[in-house]
């Protein structure tokens, strides 16, 4: 994975995983660091003769005397033994080694790719993955985002989008976990998808709502204004490949079940949260906590297991926390306690 990173052709999914596990340790980070700027100081074309000379450089780059006492090998296949002026030496020489190894790689790796042909529409799509940004909400935040082709964004607490800086090829594609409403700027010849998860929506130019978590069981998508198509990328068939939705029309996708028929709803409830309200209609109470916590930043606890699956259902405008426990309370004839951030109903 690092050497893809380095060389730029790690996956958009590689590039994050690469670049959390850097975020955890200084080490971590210093390491690809080093792989990188021996990358950049060595001719990609003669790499692959060439990897003691760029380890010498960095080296002298570095001006860190590396001091190695070895035997030689017998054929007897005797171990070598080797002597470091201390143990952050030894860290560095192993260190040494596995950016050499990498680098070979990488480098036979890259010799590997200038083979190969590649389309442009692949080259493009590639070039897309290598700028893209991505903006993240904690619980208790909604953001705003506009793109480059003049689409608007609004995305809901503990959500999170990835997106290019400019759009090119032949798509515009975008990456959801969460919630978000798109209006998207209207494009016929660059199609707008949005992929959460098990399932893609694609659009033209248009207005909606895509709902889904990663650690939510099911996701959906209303349409408030335009056409939209949805897709399982999962468990398409041919009976159902996909769902097409109009104004004021819903479909939802349960992981493994695939998408429901399209129904019509009220939009306005579906994207209330973007004025600052919340809606529940006939929603298991587990969910509604569920949503309170992600939009208030709290935690919630019900003493009798047996009442998170009861319906609740309820519309707030603008929804105040303290309201809003109120009025479960009343519904349900229950009591809570709060301190601070911890509710406790009872």
């Amino acid at each position: 994975m690092i050497q893809r990173y380095v060389t730029g052709n790690a996956t958009f999914e590689e590039r994050r995983s690469l670049e959390e596990w850097m975020n955890q340790n200084a080490d971590n980070r210093k390491l690809v660091e080093e792989i990188e700027e021996i990358w950049r100081m060595t001719p990609e074309e003669n790499f692959s003769v060439d990897v003691e000379h760029a380890w010498q450089q960095f080296r002298l780059e570095k001006q860190k005397p590396l001091r190695v006492v070895s035997e030689k090998r017998e054929r007897s296949a005797r171990k070598q033994s080797a002597v470091y002026s201390d143990s952050k030496t030894m860290m560095y020489v192993l260190r040494a080694a596995a950016v050499v190894l990498v680098m070979f790689i990488a480098g036979s790796f890259s010799y590997y790719l200038t083979q190969l042909e590649l389309k442009s529409e692949e080259i493009a799509e590639k070039s897309m993955f290598y700028q893209m940004q991505e903006m993240v909400t904690s619980r208790g935040e909604k953001a705003k985002v506009r793109f480059s082709d003049g689409t608007e964004v609004v995305l809901n607490s503990a959500s999170s989008i990835r997106f290019p800086k400019e759009f090119r090829g032949s798509k515009r594609e975008v990456y959801l976990d969460g919630e978000a409403f798109f209006k998207v700027a209207h494009d016929p010849d660059q199609p707008f998808i949005v992929h959460s998860h098990e399932a893609e929506v694609q659009v033209l130019g248009t207005e909606f709502n895509v709902r889904g978590w990663e650690e939510d069981s099911e996701m959906e998508v209303v349409v408030r204004e335009g056409k939209v198509s949805v897709k399982s990328i999962v468990t398409e068939s041919e009976d159902q490949p996909e769902v097409i939705l109009t104004k004021g029309f819903k479909t939802e996708l349960i992981r493994g079940e695939g998408l429901s028929p399209a129904v019509k709803v009220d939009p306005r409830y579906h994207m209330i949260w973007t004025s600052g309200g919340m809606h529940f209609d006939s929603v298991p109470l587990y969910k509604v906590f569920r949503d309170i916590e992600r939009r208030f930043d709290v935690n919630i606890f019900l003493d009798d297991e047996d009442m998170m699956d009861v319906p609740f259902t309820s519309t707030f405008q603008y929804a105040e926390l303290d309201e809003i426990l109120s009025v479960i309370a009343a519904s349900l004839e229950i009591g809570y306690t709060r301190n601070e951030r911890e509710i406790n109903f009872y």
